[in-house]
């Protein structure tokens, strides 16, 4: 499920920053964090894929007019679905019943009712004088006393105290201030009242929780703040209370019913590592075609035993000879920043294959090369990294780079990454488990065979297609494995709840997804890979990235290879057959880029009539009925793909019929929609 950040209007870029990096720590894998955009959370279907709404820290009044027609929506995603709303600051005044910040100053002053009503009383403040907006320079080390006995100091900047919160009925207080704030917090005659700086509100079926302070502002982060005005003095206060604002934030999410990382104490998102780029055996000539492609393209120059060069975003240092090289490599990597880090490539030398298994223990490079055809091209060469930024972004961001690499044969893949990227510019980190690849292809603008123009859209069909081919033929057995295809690029597989829920059967059923209904496709259905395509001509040709990231044995957000290979075994037992293995990730890439080769040379030659069939038999469309709110939300059914641009063929419906046709066809493609692709389809007649 996603964890949505709010990033528009109101927002300062540091603060989106810290809370997406704190939450991706705690949350992940057990959800997607990503920013969001108000147009999103105005057009597309967001609800029903989406755990956790954030509202990080910046001003509120900008929240309040650029939100305003989606406050409706944002309510009921929280009182009625049982969702959760985080306001951290900013957030928190937004979530309140009243905002009353800077009482009596000309200037500052902002006072006012606020329609969301999580908090049913005033968010009051600042709670410590001294403030100023788009500044550092009122920060102060805010002293909290959480519920859980944590005391702490957090990194603080204008936010309110939550008056009379231990009063109200709703609310919870999971955290106080431990020192008295410049402003009344309690209006009451109780005077045992204490200023709460987070609070938890039940709302309805959800929760909503709101904090004054940031404790998911990351010390590391701000000391590399370039605000002049920050106090530098607090840099060690925070520091030394740095794994108390981790508990506490743990504490905190847990409470609002998140499910957080168990091994957070200790735990450190891992540094980049040096990419391992590796030919298959026997094959000596592609590294030294690469250096001279590099020095040709990029003027890259030597620097003691290794070659330097910048391309449009990253600097890159290539070297040669595993032995020799590795730790230099290494120690070149900043372990602070992934982003503005050097990339650093090592090129086995031909006697040194056998070093891969202690320099590259996460990958085993003889099963790839033994399974991987002789005669591939695609994927004959791997560039591998234990720790990488995203297989994808690393070679779509440096075009120059990307020119200068062999054509048609690269695989980059990453046992983990730092910052893998989706549709929509969603980013995410990568947990162990989840197969990051990005296999570089080439194709011409016009077939060879055919002399008509090459239609790239059909690429991502081919790439599932191949995928879901190399999955169902792991081993025998795996024919039985419920994968399918959710148009137009994602992978989905049959959910384990939706399975035990309906008591199905599928060994030695070849999985006929004819036992789903078509109106159960979405819940019974989760994503368990995404393919995401980006295209370049270089020379009049096609460089295509075909990036994806496979679940294989991570245990979340949704599901995993593994854990059906465990379903399909539990079966297994009871008629004594073998069980069948769990996925090697090698085998399957090898043989990922087998059947990728295979598919797109039928495509080349034959054309795409002779790839729909197999691809139909893997998708999950057929005769589903979708509604058309473009055409008076008229209803349709999909029928298949067009030949020429791979747009969805519907037939539309006649009123209140599920199976007679008006004669009226329709052509579908997305709209862009990053959450439910049925949802936003636009439609021609054609």
């Amino acid at each position: 499920m996603n964890v949505l950040v709010y990033n528009g209007p109101g927002t300062t870029p540091g603060s989106v920053k810290h809370t997406v990096d704190s939450l991706r720590f705690l949350l992940e894998p057990h959800y997607a964090v990503s920013t969001v955009s108000s147009k999103v959370l105005l057009q597309e279907p967001w609800q029903t894929k989406t755990s956790v709404l954030v509202f990080p820290g910046g001003a509120d009044l900008p929240y309040v007019k650029e939100c305003k027609p989606i406050i409706p929506a944002i309510k009921d995603f929280i009182s009625k679905k049982g969702g959760k709303f985080i306001g951290f600051c900013a957030g928190g005044y937004f979530g309140s019943s009243r905002v009353e910040f800077c009482q009596g100053d000309p200037l500052m002053e902002v006072t006012g009712n606020r329609d969301l009503r999580f908090f049913p009383g005033i968010a009051r403040g600042p709670a410590f004088s001294g403030f100023k907006y788009k500044s550092d320079v009122g920060a102060k080390a805010a002293h909290l006393k959480v519920n859980n006995g944590t005391e702490f100091s957090c990194y603080y900047n204008g936010g309110p105290v939550f008056v009379d919160a231990d009063t109200c009925d709703n609310v919870e207080v999971l955290a106080h201030y431990n020192q008295v704030p410049d402003v009344p917090f309690a209006d009451g005659s109780n005077n045992n009242i204490k200023p709460a700086a987070v609070v938890l509100c039940s709302v309805g079926k959800g929760k909503a929780l709101l904090t004054g302070p940031h404790p998911e502002f990351i010390p590391k982060l701000l000391s590399s703040s370039k605000d002049n005005d920050f106090p530098e003095h607090l840099l060690d206060t925070l520091k030394k209370d740095d794994a108390k604002r981790i508990e506490c934030m743990h504490y905190i999410l847990s409470q609002a019913g998140l499910k957080t990382r168990g091994d957070y104490v200790g735990y450190h998102i891992p540094s980049l590592t040096p990419l391992l780029m590796v030919s298959k055996p026997g094959d000596g000539t592609s590294g030294r075609e690469f250096e001279d492609k590099l020095v040709k393209n990029t003027q890259a120059v030597s620097n003691g035993n290794h070659l330097e060069f910048s391309t449009e975003i990253d600097t890159f240092e290539v070297y040669n000879g595993i032995e020799k090289s590795f730790n230099e490599a290494a120690s070149h990597i900043d372990p602070n920043d992934s982003e503005t880090s050097v990339k650093t490539i090592i090129l086995p030398n031909e006697d040194e294959f056998q070093l891969l298994k202690s320099r590259a223990p996460g990958f085993n490079f003889d099963e790839y090369f033994k399974t991987l055809s002789p005669h591939n091209k695609i994927g004959s060469i791997v560039m591998y990294g234990e720790v990488v930024t995203s297989t994808s972004t690393l070679l779509n961001v440096n075009r120059t780079f990307l020119n200068s690499l062999p054509e048609n044969a690269i695989l980059h893949v990453g046992d983990q990454q730092l910052a893998g990227r989706g549709r929509g510019g969603n980013t995410w980190v990568n947990p162990k488990g989840v197969c990051a690849s990005t296999a570089v292809i080439s194709l011409p603008l016009v077939s060879p065979v055919t002399h008509q123009n090459i239609a790239i859209s059909f690429v991502q069909y081919l790439a599932m297609l191949a995928y879901c081919r190399a999955i169902t033929n792991h081993a025998p057995g795996f024919e039985d494995l419920p994968v399918r295809i959710k148009w137009p690029n994602d992978l989905y597989i049959l959910s384990p709840d939706y399975y035990y829920a309906k008591k199905l059967k599928l060994t030695g059923n070849k999985f006929d997804h004819n036992v789903v209904p078509l109106t159960d496709i979405e819940p019974a259905y989760v994503k368990v890979a995404g393919l995401l395509v980006n295209t370049h001509i270089f020379d009049n040709k096609y460089t295509l990235l075909l990036g994806c990231g496979l679940n294989i044995s991570c245990t979340g957000p949704t599901t995993s290879l593994d854990r059906w290979v465990d379903i399909i075994n539990d079966e297994r037992k009871k008629p004594g057959l073998e069980p069948l293995p769990h996925v090697t990730k090698e085998k399957l890439l090898a043989d990922y880029m087998n059947n990728l080769e295979d598919v797109i040379k039928t495509f080349m030659t034959r054309g795409v009539r002779y790839v729909l069939p197999e691809y139909y038999s893997y998708w999950l469309h057929s005769n589903q009925i979708v509604t058309l709110t473009e055409h008076g939300n008229s209803r349709a059914m999909v029928s298949g793909i067009t030949e020429d641009y791979g747009l969805l063929i519907a037939k539309e419906l006649e009123p209140g019929s599920d199976y007679k046709f008006t004669g009226i066809t329709f052509h579908l493609q997305p709209d862009g929609n990053t959450f439910d692709i049925f949802k936003g389809l636009i439609a021609k007649k054609a």
